[in-house]
Order: structure tokens, then C-alpha cells, then sequence
């Protein structure tokens, strides 16, 4: 996703706050084509909340699939991200982010805050494309967590038939997503990742992840900093007792982003556990803030996608290391370690 221009905001945690308080009621008008779609009270109770608008009554149907722009609509009103808090040094448009959006569709404004919110959402997004099972699960689950509110888990790796069948760089979303609930298996035992989402799919798997916000809020350190006692714990969560994990800080220290990457790499590559890579640095904006000795694990970490820059491009190397991000990592290298173990 390009960055064409500086941004700054007064409060990144209020602009991506999920509100769930104060949403102003309106009657729904009686949807046409859902009597026969399940969970069709999710689908009424989001429009009478006001938390899915401007999509038309008809068209929540079992058969009408959402086109990526319609994805990303969904869930920029559903979690109220929006502009209030952001000041831009020059007029922002929908292609300074997407190079096929056009800046006078329908569909500019939510494009925007997408983008400047630093959803995961592909430069070349195609706004008219139907999206899949699998694109808009990842596009969900990436908003909420981006918002810091979801409280640490231990992840439970759910086996499901057509796992083999899952973008790589989407599995641990999806993993996420089968733990909080936010989508289901079918009756046989499949995701159907590949499948066009329909609106209605689109709209219950919203309820369920508002519905899991609600019914379990993060505490609130959840977002304070990691510290080195918390930092082993999670990664021998990861790697497994049997790991070498090594540490010579004081216990209730605090780790910072570059520090936990180090150990969390270093850790499994000494175990043997990480895959060989054929490594291409990429290139990162303050570079010149990260320890040297730590520059490969981090390089490889950003590769194996455990770990992503920042909008800028920055890696932010000295900043604190949040259990929310931790937990994230540690995550990702559950599904890593899981392929792997398939592939043998």
C-alpha cells in the first residue's frame, strides 16, 4: 500500500476506537430477500443500530456476492473508523493508497480511511472485484485487531478440511477468526475459502466479531508494554519447552519491538525450527535505529511475515512491544510451525 503523503493525528487508539455506545436507532425497512438466511436477526439488528448504511435492502440475499470496495464499506462503518481525528497536510484521494480506485466513485471516502488507517489491503485492490471468503476474513479480522481492543489469547489451532487451500499470508487470520467466532466451518467441515462472500456472510460475520468485542473487552493493558518475564513465556509458548530461550535483562524490564523480534527468531532458528530462506532485505525506513546484530532476525521476521512495517515503511525498533502484538507474532509462527510440520 503506498503513502503518498504526511499525516498527522492527535490519537491513533480514539480514531480506531469500535464504539458500541451511543449509536443512534432508525426502523429498518423489512428486508426483502432473507427469510431464508441464516442468522438473518444479525443481518436487521447491525441496520438498526446503524452500523451497516448505504448498502440497499436488496441485496442481502444468500446468492448476491460484495465486490472489494463493498468489503471494505462494510467494515470501515461497522468499526466507525473514520477522519475526525486526522489532519492531512494536502487533500487525500483514494488512489494515493489504491492505483485502480477512482477518486470520484462511490466508494472514495471509506477507500481513504482504509488507507490511512493502515488496513491490510492490497495497492492494486480492484474496487469492482467480487471478494472472497478468505479476503474479507482477513480484511475483518487485520481492522479489529488494528484497533488494539481485542484481548490476548492463547490460539487454538483448529484443523478444518480445505485449510491446504488458504492463502499463506491469510492463515493466521483465519485461525483468529475461528477462535473468536467471527465465521464457522460448514457441515463438512470446510471453510470454502476460495468462495465469493455474499453480503449477508459479510454482514453476520461483522455481528459476530462485534459481538465478541463486547463480550469479552481487553483489559486495559492489554496495549502497555511487554516486559521480559511476559516476552519468555509467550515465546516458549511458540518454540516449545524444549527450546534454548535465553535472557540476561532484569525479569520486569520492558521489551521493546526490536528486542522480542530477536529473541522470538533467534529462539527458533536455534532450535532448528524456522524454515531456510533465500533472504531479500527489504528496505526500511529507520534502519539506522536498528542494532546491527539484530538487522537479520528482523529482516527474516518481516519476510516470514510474522512481523509488518508501518505505513511509513518504519519498523520502530525501540518502541514497546505490546501483548497485543506479541501475541499476534506468536500467532503467526504457530501457523508457520504447523505447515511445516505437514509438509515433512
Amino acid at each position: 500500500m503506498k503513502n503518498t503523503f504526511k499525516i498527522i493525528t492527535i490519537s491513533a487508539a480514539a480514531a480506531l476506537a469500535l464504539s458500541f455506545a451511543g449509536q443512534q436507532f432508525a426502523s429498518a425497512a423489512a428486508f426483502k430477500d432473507i427469510n431464508n438466511v441464516q442468522d438473518k436477526e444479525k443481518i436487521i439488528a447491525l441496520q438498526n443500530s446503524g452500523l451497516i448504511k448505504g448498502i440497499s435492502q436488496d441485496l442481502f440475499g444468500p446468492n448476491i456476492s460484495i465486490s472489494e470496495a463493498e468489503g471494505v464499506q462494510m467494515i470501515v462503518n461497522a468499526l466507525d473508523l473514520n477522519l475526525d481525528l486526522i489532519r492531512f497536510v494536502k487533500e487525500p484521494h483514494a488512489s494515493d493508497y489504491f492505483k485502480n480506485a477512482n477518486d470520484s466513485a462511490w466508494y472514495a471516502e471509506a477507500l481513504i480511511i482504509a488507507g490511512v488507517h493502515g488496513l491490510d489491503l492490497p495497492a492494486d485492490l480492484k474496487p469492482n472485484q467480487k471478494l472472497t471468503r478468505e479476503e474479507f476474513t482477513h480484511q475483518l479480522i487485520d481492522a479489529i485487531e488494528a484497533s488494539g481492543q481485542l484481548p490476548m489469547i492463547k490460539p487454538v489451532v483448529i484443523d478444518y478440511k480445505d485449510q491446504d487451500q488458504v492463502k499463506a499470508e491469510y492463515s493466521g487470520s483465519i485461525q483468529r477468526a475461528l477462535n473468536y467466532g467471527v465465521l464457522k466451518l460448514d457441515a463438512n467441515g470446510k471453510l470454502n475459502p476460495k468462495q465469493e462472500i455474499t453480503r449477508a456472510e459479510a454482514a453476520v460475520a461483522i455481528s459476530n466479531a462485534l459481538a465478541y468485542l463486547k463480550a469479552h473487552p481487553a483489559p486495559a493493558e492489554a496495549s502497555e508494554t511487554l516486559t521480559a518475564e511476559e516476552a519468555v513465556q509467550l515465546i516458549r509458548e511458540a518454540a516449545g519447552p524444549e527450546a534454548d530461550l535465553q535472557i540476561k535483562i532484569d525479569p520486569a524490564a520492558s521489551m521493546s519491538r526490536e528486542s522480542f523480534t530477536y529473541l522470538l527468531v533467534h529462539t527458533l532458528q536455534t532450535s532448528g525450527q524456522l524454515p531456510l530462506l533465500n533472504l531479500i532485505p527489504v528496505e526500511i525506513k529507520d534502519n539506522d535505529k536498528i542494532n546491527i546484530l539484530n538487522s537479520g532476525a528482523i529482516q527474516t521476521a518481516i519476510a516470514l511475515k510474522i512481523v509488518k512495517l508501518d505505513a511509513d515503511g518504519k519498523f520502530n525498533p525501540q518502541a514497546g512491544i505490546t501483548r497485543t502484538d506479541a501475541a499476534a507474532m506468536v500467532s503467526q509462527v504457530q501457523e508457520i510451525l504447523k505447515r511445516a510440520a505437514a509438509n515433512q
